[in-house]
């Protein structure tokens, strides 16, 4: 009895240290393509969301030849582990438009919602995500 109590303990603390916290780690998000929620589009380019906790986010896209990176100027709720089901809003601006960056994980999968407005054209984007990796 004392072993099984000890080996399920010992699982569960490895689970609670895979664990990884939104608001206070460092993780790179990959999306496979996105949907143009104005357009009502799809399109397969790929690129990463990389979160710094409740700091700042970079948009690496083509390849890291296009980096924005955006600043955090508040969040909505918490997200303790990204690995199961939760979301968690960021405010987002990049100097001109502001807007907001949802994470979000269902049965379904991981979904980052992207909106911007008022910079050169507003974007509202849906990008879906194949995996994340702490940094």
């Amino acid at each position: 009895m004392l072993k099984n109590a000890i080996l399920l303990l010992a699982l569960y603390s490895g689970f609670i240290a895979t664990a990884q916290n939104a608001t206070k780690e460092t993780i790179q998000w990959n999306a496979t393509g996105f949907k143009d929620l104005d357009a009502n589009a799809d399109f397969a380019n790929s690129c990463q969301f990389i979160t710094y906790g409740t700091q700042k986010i970079k948009w690496v896209q083509d390849t890291g030849k296009s980096v924005v990176e955006l600043t955090v100027t508040n969040t909505i709720g918490t997200w303790a582990d990204v690995n199961k089901s939760g979301s968690i809003t960021y405010k987002i601006t990049d100097g001109t438009a502001k807007g907001d960056l949802i994470l979000k994980k269902s049965v379904d999968g991981w979904l980052i919602d992207l909106t911007l407005l008022g910079g050169t054209s507003d974007i509202r984007l849906r990008y879906t995500v194949s995996s994340i990796q702490k940094l």
